[in-house]
This record gives structure tokens, sequence and C-alpha cells, in this order.
């Protein structure tokens, strides 16, 4: 099992206009053949179930420039296109180079004006300095090569460039945000009034006057009052401006609605009856009327809770872990100004959140935030106590945070992180606490069915994905076990959700955790598993010296089943 090259396609007019030299991309060439069709494939030379293209077999090709056909290579056929190491190290560069060239295109087309941290959070989340690190030491180990050397220097002075790009964008955005003080204020009265209560039940009740399909969810007229509001009040807004776009938002749903009758509508009729050819247009007009005062009576309590709102003049930051990253959701609006301040330590997986009628990757990282930002924070989650965990504090002067202080943090929201086996150093071997687990996995798995054919069989693959089999690493690798996994079909096995049974933690103070994800490639070389979080996360390079067993689960195979981690119970 080899990792796969996951074939990204580039086109010559976008490579130009991100300012790549084109010249070293096309010096890549793969043999290539036609079956008939338009499209590319890979020739194979004989079928089989770990082929990926039928089409494939016995196929005469012929050496084309991998810039030309890249669009037109078989999807089946690309996972296994086969360049040299340095080419691939370009192409995937080149790949880079033109997607923050893009998103920092957007950014410097906006027209100027006032920025909201909404906005700042979801172009923080695509910049490029996320990818800065690995474009960099992919490149860097062959600028002095002499085929590709002086095509990674140019690709990476073309990376540099969009980099600054980037980061001058995100500059200029952060300083025509609103402040971060004025932020919170404005946040702060909104949490004080909906603490009440009775402001969104009244808007309750008059949703649930309004006639409307039976499928239809009520409107929430409050939520729509309070984004409205806060967001002309976060850009340094009057009352009166902020109470026009309230009215506004609610007019742009209940400003032609019809109600059930006027006994649907709470209390006593406020508009007189006289005047109106029915009934219906009566209770029509005595909605209109009511929800106009709601409108007005949630403004006046907003601006009444912002004049009474007091600063917290504290000094120092203090960390604290952000679940829920990034804040890019709509129900994350009053949040997003934290993404404006320096994080620490990587980004961790945490599972999967909903997005639309799909699934998208949900992560956790540690900020250094002001005081007030913090307190801020987590009062307005005080509903939610995962979203947001208080660290220790950094007081003015200070270098900067513990590292230890960091990773505690974040081992709350995800047990294993790549520094756990960076520090273990070249040539570590499993500690004595992984030793004896496997010992004990290897003897239950004895007591039951053992799967009868040899190494890389079906019956060994089917075992596995369901968890009637444990694929156990060996203690000094390269073994058996090494040979086994590497025969399993990888574009196959990373279809179902696995678990992972890993060493967690600096090596003096590790423990034994289970991570639910897929089993994306394994290079027996290295003796690294690639395994990536369940939720659709990026895979991580976990080592087999870490690693207990591999196994399935029966009961719970796919990502909506599965925790992102749960503690090892042997």
């Amino acid at each position: 099992m080899r990792h796969e090259w996951e074939l990204p396609v580039l086109r010559e007019k976008e490579l130009v206009a991100a300012g790549v030299d084109v010249g070293p991309l096309r010096q890549i060439t793969v043999v290539l053949g036609r079956a008939g069709g338009e499209k590319w494939h890979v020739p194979a030379k004989a079928s089989g179930w770990r082929n990926h293209c039928r089409y494939a077999e016995r196929l005469t090709g012929s050496p084309l420039t991998l810039l030309d056909v890249c669009e037109q290579v078989c999807r089946h056929c690309s996972p296994a296109v086969r360049v040299e190491p340095g080419e691939e190290a370009l192409w995937r560069a080149a790949a880079d180079v033109v997607a923050a060239d893009g998103r920092v295109r957007g950014l410097e087309e906006r027209e100027a004006g006032a920025r909201s941290w909404e906005g700042y959070a979801q172009a923080l989340w695509e910049a490029a300095r996320h990818r800065d690190a690995q474009v960099r030491g992919r490149l860097e180990p062959w600028a002095a090569d002499p085929s590709v050397g002086a095509g990674a220097r140019q690709m990476l002075r073309a990376w540099s460039k969009v980099l600054e790009r980037s980061e001058a964008a995100l500059a200029g955005w952060r300083a025509a945000a609103p402040a971060a003080r004025e932020v919170t204020s404005v946040s702060g009265a909104c949490d004080a009034v909906a603490a009440e209560g009775r402001v969104r039940q009244e808007g309750l009740r008059l949703a649930a006057s309004v006639l409307h399909s039976r499928w239809a969810q009520p409107f929430d007229a409050w939520a729509a009052i309070r984004r409205a509001w806060s967001g002309v009040r976060d850009q340094g807004g009057g009352a009166e401006a902020a109470r026009t776009a309230a009215v506004r938002a609610v007019e742009a749903v209940w400003g032609g609605a019809r109600v059930r009758d006027v006994t649907a509508l709470p209390e006593s009729a406020v508009v007189a009856g006289a005047g109106f050819a029915s009934p219906a247009q009566w209770a029509d007009a005595e909605f209109q009327h009511r929800w106009r005062q709601y409108v007005a009576d949630c403004c006046g309590r907003l601006e009444e809770a912002l004049g009474a709102a007091t600063g917290d003049v504290g000094d120092g930051r203090q960390l604290m872990l952000v679940s829920g990253w990034p804040l890019t959701r709509k129900q994350d609006a009053e949040l997003a100004y934290l993404a404006q301040y320096e994080q620490y330590g990587p980004t961790v997986p945490l599972g999967g959140r909903r997005a639309g009628y799909g699934v998208e990757p949900d992560h956790a990282v540690v900020l250094a935030v002001p005081r007030f930002a913090a307190r801020h924070a987590a009062d307005h989650t005080r509903g939610d106590r995962q979203r947001i965990t208080l660290g220790p504090g950094l007081f003015p002067g200070s270098a900067g945070p513990d590292e230890h202080d960091v990773l505690m943090l974040l081992r709350g929201a995800y047990p294993y992180l790549p520094a756990d086996a960076e520090g273990d150093g070249p040539g570590a071997g499993p500690t004595a606490m992984v030793t004896t687990a496997r010992a004990v996995r290897r003897a239950a798995r004895l007591r039951r069915r053992a799967a009868s054919s040899g190494p890389g069989s079906m019956e060994v693959y089917n075992d596995l994905v369901v968890g009637r089999y444990s694929w156990i690493p060996d203690d000094d690798h390269p073994g058996p076990a090494s040979a086994e996994l590497e025969e399993l079909p990888v574009h196959w096995l990373k279809d179902w959700v696995l678990c992972l049974d890993v060493e967690c933690g600096m090596r003096d103070e590790t423990v034994l955790h289970r991570l639910y994800g897929t089993v994306t490639s394994y290079e027996p070389d290295t003796g690294r598993v690639w395994f990536a979080p369940t939720g659709g996360h990026r895979a991580l390079a976990v080592p087999v010296h870490r690693i207990v067993a591999l196994t399935g689960d029966r009961h719970r195979r796919s990502d909506g089943q599965v925790p992102a981690h749960e503690p090892y119970d042997g």
C-alpha cells in the first residue's frame, strides 16, 4: 500500500497569470494511451482487483507532455500516474501557487470600504500562510538538483510573491474591520437582551400567527433583528441606522405576510377594525403593526443594554482553545473577530460539522487574545461549554506562551498531535506500553477466527474493515505485518472508517487512545501510516512504533456514526 499520486489539474493560462514559468513543467512527461475514447489511460500489464481502470489493460502508450493532457486523464487512472519525485514536487507546488493566486485576486478585486470579521475569518482560513511550510518543505530539497533545481527556485520565488500579496490583503482587511472592543460590546448587549428570554418568545408567538405552508420553519425574528442591528453597530453606525436595518431584515420576510385570523395574534387588537373590508384584512394590518412595534422594542432594549455595557480593562492576554474553527458559520458571526488574533500550535481535527446537505471538517485552535476578548467569548458561549476553553494568562512583557500549555489545551480537543512523534527522534521504537498492548491484542486475535488466506487476500481485507481482524504492527519493523499491510488495496481501504489505536503524548506522559478515520496510504520504507481523521480531514503521518493496532467497527462504519476519538479500551 503506497501513497497515491492524486493528479492535480494544471492549466497553462492560469500558470502564466500566477507568474509561474511553465518551461520546467513542460519537461514533465508521462506514458499514456487511449482505448478508443477521448480519455487517456495509464497502461497496465494485466487486469486484477488491484488495478484502477479496466480500459488500461494491455494498452500501448507513448510519452506525452503532462501539462497538455492532464485534463483528459481518466479519473480511475490519475492515481496511477507516476513522475519523478522532483517533477512531482514542482507540479504540486505549481498547483498551490495557482490556487493561492486565485484567492488573492478575489481579495484584491473587492471594493474598498468596511470589512466584516465574518469575511475575514473565511479569507484567513483560505490564506496562503497555511500552506507555506508544506510548499517550501516540498521545493527546498530540490533547489540544488541539476535537473529540476532551476524550476524549484523559480517556483519558490513565485510562491513568495503570492504569499506576500496574501498577507498584504489580510492586513488591509484587518485595518478596515471594526475594533474588537466595539464588537464585544455590541455582542455583549445582544447577549444581555437575549438572556431575558421573553424577547425571542415574543417573536416566536408572532411567527406562530403567520399563515405558511405545512413544512415551513417559523421565522426567528429575534435572530434576524440581532444580526442586522449588530452588523450596523459593529461598523460604527448609529442607533437609527441600526433600527432601519433591523426593520428591513424582518420586512423582507414579513412585509407581505398573511395571518390565519385576528384571534391568532397575541392579546387584544391594537388597530381599530373600522374601515377594513373583511376580518382577514384587519388581521393582516394588525400583524404588520405588531411586528414593527416588536422590532422597535427589540432595538430599544439593545440600545439600552449597549449604553449600560462596561468594558473590561484587564491587562495582558490569555490563551484560549476555540472549537468549531474556522469561525465562518452564520452562528459564529459574533465570534469571528477572534480570527484576527495570533494562533499558537497546529490546527487540530475535531470531526465534522454540517454544511448545507453535507459535512465539512471541523477544527480547534489555540489563540492568544486580550483578556476582554477571552471574557466575552466565554460569556457568549456559556450555553455551549465545549466551544471555548480558557487557558493560562500571558502578562505584559512575556515572550509568548509556554509550549506545554499550548499542547495541553490542544490535547483537550484531539489527543494525537504531530509533535508527539517528532519528539521521539530518528530510529525510535515502540515503548513498553505499546508492546504490552500489542501482545494483549495478538492473544485476543488468536482466540478469534483467523484469516485463512495469506497477506493481501480479500478475506483479510473484509475481516479488517468489519472489525473481525486487527492488524498489529511488528515490534521490530519491518516484518511480516509490514508486508501484509503493504499488500492491502489502499483505493478500497480508504472507503471505510477504521479505528487506529495510537500512543498519544510526549514520551514521558503518553496514553493510549482510539482515533477514527481512514487509512489513505502506507510507506513501508519510512514506517508511516497516513491516517485521515473522520470528518474529511487531511491525512496525518503516524509512525508504526506509535500504533497498537488497526481494525474496523462492525457497528459503526461511516463518518456520521463515529466520534473523532475515544479512550482506548484494550
